[in-house]
Parts: structure tokens; C-alpha cells; sequence
């Protein structure tokens, strides 16, 4: 099975930042046996709070939002990347189910082969030979029709994984795609999960960058507190407020330098994304016409025309014109026709699989 999906970059990790003010750190001491008086322990008490910049705040709103979207619109992609590759496994295990069903076909047309020579043996007019030649590719079908049955079995098998379950055959069928779904590279927009994803993903990286900067700033502390070991009351409270300078900035810089080039990656990585997406269209959308004229002239012309092969050289071997081997090659070639239209069948649902997984968002809904 061919995978014409793209494949995504799954997050290492969710949001980063938030929103939120940093936690207050609470400070307890306490010293027994240091006071004169009935009280002779003393406490000390104290709060701190971090004072965040109203633009870090908002930045770091900015990447949190940003992560969860990309993360979601990810999940979205993920979900159409499965479905195609459910309907594309499906179409494979049908393919081998038509297979068997079409070899059921053939070894009926052995039969009747097998029905005019016995007949032609009885006349006098045929040999032992040809009824010995029948009998083996009758032999030989049988054989075959392990074979696709082992085949069908390990593809049943393929589909436990995506499907959670051993599929039943209780009814096989698999419809021919449509081309409605097909439209011209005007009608692009950039409305799927994938290009979403790498614009929040691009999003969520400039949002740390505007953090990054902010935090090469000073940071600032508001503290307030109560000292028990103070003999006057009056200076037991305490209110005060803490500056955190970075002195070297080093920290500060690398990080900076690290979030530019995260942005510049994610900038990248979102334009690649679409033309690998645009590329992925339109090569499925090839694919998906290509198919459909395959199968018509299958349909209007081979097909027929093979079936008429068929009975002309079964005519031809009851009236004792045509060879047997003529008759046998011809029971196959209407198979060999039949089991190439299926395959261009399975071929092009598995294309269009992937082609609406690649549709975007307002294409499904308009045609909903």
C-alpha cells in the first residue's frame, strides 16, 4: 500500500507559558527561647510576590493559545491521515476479495470449456490429451485459490490495527469515486488542519520570542513581612520591594538567539508545509483523473470487447474450428480484464482516500 499523505511533525510538548502571575513564595522562621517575657518565641513571616510586565502576560497568552490550537488542528490531521489509511487498507483487502470472487468466475468458464470437450471426446472428434489439459488448469486454479485466500487473511490482519478489530466480509463493496471532489488550484485556500497547525505552530514560536525579550529586562519583587524579634512593635512590619538585575545578560541573550532561530524555523517549516501540501493535491488529483479514464475505457471498449473474445472462441471450440488453448488463454485474458479494472478501482479510492484528506475545510463544507 502506497502513502500519498504528508507526514506531520507531532509536538514535543504542549504550552510553555501562561497567562498567569508567578506563584507568591511564603517565608516562616521561627526562633524559640529568644525573647524576655511570658512569650518567648519568636516568629518572622514573610510574602513575596514576582511582578510580572503586562506585555510578558500577553505574550505569554499568545503561545499558550497558540500551542493548544496547534496541538488540536494536529489531532484534526491526524484523524484524516487515519481515515484515509483505514479506506485505503480497505480497498486492498477488497481488492483480494474480488480477486477470489473473480477466480470463482474463471474456473466457470474452465468448466464450460471443460463441458464442450468432454462432449467433443464423446463425438469422437476431440482427444484425451485436451480433456487431460482442462483437467490441469483446473488443477492449477485450485491452486491459485489458496493462495489469494492466504492473502486476504493477512490483509484482514493488516486491518486490526486501524480498525481494532478483524473485519468481516459480510458485504464487500467498494463504490467508484467520484469526481466531484476534483478542483482547479484556484479553488486552494489554505484552510486545512496541516497548514493551521504550522501557522500556530509559527504563532506559538514568535509568541516566545516576544517573551524572550521581555525577560531581559529587570525583574521586580514585592515583599511584605512581620518580625516577632523586634523589642519596638512599631518595626515588627515590613513592606518592601526586590530588583533582580541581570548583570552579565548572558542567559538572557542565548535565549533570545534560541527563540529567533525557533521563529525563523517554524516561519520556514510553515511555508514548506503548504507546498508539500499543494505538491500532495496535485499529484493525487492526477492520479484520481488518470484513474477515472483508465476505468472508462475499461468499461466502454476492453471489457466488452474481451467478453465477445470469449464466446467467439467458445463457439469456435464447440463447432470444431477454434483450439482448446485458444479458448483457455481467452478464459484468462477476460479475468486478466476484469481484475485490472478492479485494480484501477482500488487504486483510485485509495487516491481519492487520500485526496479528501488533503481537501480543505470550507471545499468539505461546501460540498456537504
Amino acid at each position: 500500500m502506497s502513502d500519498h499523505t504528508l507526514k506531520i511533525r507531532w509536538p514535543k510538548s504542549l504550552c510553555h507559558y501562561t497567562d498567569t502571575w508567578a506563584d507568591p513564595v511564603i517565608k516562616y522562621g521561627i526562633a524559640p527561647e529568644t525573647l524576655e517575657g511570658p512569650n518567648t518565641v519568636g516568629h518572622r513571616f514573610e510574602v513575596s510576590q514576582q511582578l510580572p510586565w503586562p506585555d510578558h502576560l500577553s505574550a505569554s497568552r499568545k503561545a499558550a493559545e497558540a500551542g493548544m490550537l496547534a496541538a488540536q488542528q494536529e489531532t484534526q490531521w491526524l484523524i484524516r491521515q487515519l481515515t484515509a489509511r483505514v479506506k485505503e487498507a480497505y480497498a486492498y483487502w477488497w481488492y483480494t476479495n474480488e480477486a477470489i470472487n473473480l477466480h470463482h468466475e474463471t474456473r466457470a468458464l474452465v468448466e464450460q470449456l471443460a463441458t464442450v470437450t468432454e462432449q467433443r471426446l464423446d463425438y469422437g472428434i476431440g482427444s484425451q490429451s485436451e480433456m487431460l489439459r482442462v483437467k490441469t488448469e483446473l488443477d492449477t486454479l485450485d491452486a491459485r485459490l489458496v493462495e489469494l485466500q492466504a492473502e486476504k487473511a493477512g490483509l484482514a490482519s493488516d486491518l486490526i490495527p486501524l480498525l481494532g478489530r478483524r473485519p468481516t466480509g459480510a458485504s464487500l463493496q467498494l463504490t467508484e469515486a467520484s469526481e466531484t471532489l476534483l478542483f482547479a488550484d484556484g479553488q486552494l485556500e489554505p484552510d486545512h488542519p496541516l497548514i493551521r497547525a504550522a501557522e500556530a505552530r509559527e504563532a506559538e514560536a514568535r509568541a516566545r520570542l516576544d517573551v524572550a525579550e521581555v525577560d531581559r529586562r529587570p525583574t521586580f519583587t514585592a515583599n511584605a513581612g512581620y518580625n516577632s524579634l523586634w523589642a519596638d512593635e512599631r518595626k515588627r512590619w515590613v513592606v518592601g520591594i526586590g530588583v533582580r538585575i541581570p548583570l552579565s545578560g548572558q542567559r538572557q541573550h542565548s535565549a533570545v538567539r534560541k527563540a529567533t532561530a525557533e521563529a525563523s524555523q517554524k516561519r520556514w517549516l510553515a511555508t514548506q508545509d503548504q507546498r508539500e501540501w499543494r505538491a500532495s493535491i496535485a499529484k493525487l488529483r492526477a492520479s484520481v483523473e488518470a484513474g477515472h479514464g483508465r476505468l472508462n475505457i475499461l468499461n466502454e471498449r476492453h471489457l466488452p470487447n474481451q467478453r465477445a473474445h470469449w464466446e467467439a472462441s467458445l463457439n469456435e471450440l464447440a463447432s470444431g474450428t477454434g483450439r482448446l488453448e485458444d479458448a483457455i488463454n481467452s478464459a484468462r485474458q477476460l479475468t486478466g480484464v476484469k481484475l485490472r479494472r478492479a485494480g484501477v478501482i482500488r487504486d483510485l479510492y485509495s487516491a481519492s482516500a487520500g485526496y479528501e484528506a488533503l481537501i480543505p475545510v470550507r471545499t468539505i463544507n461546501a460540498l456537504n
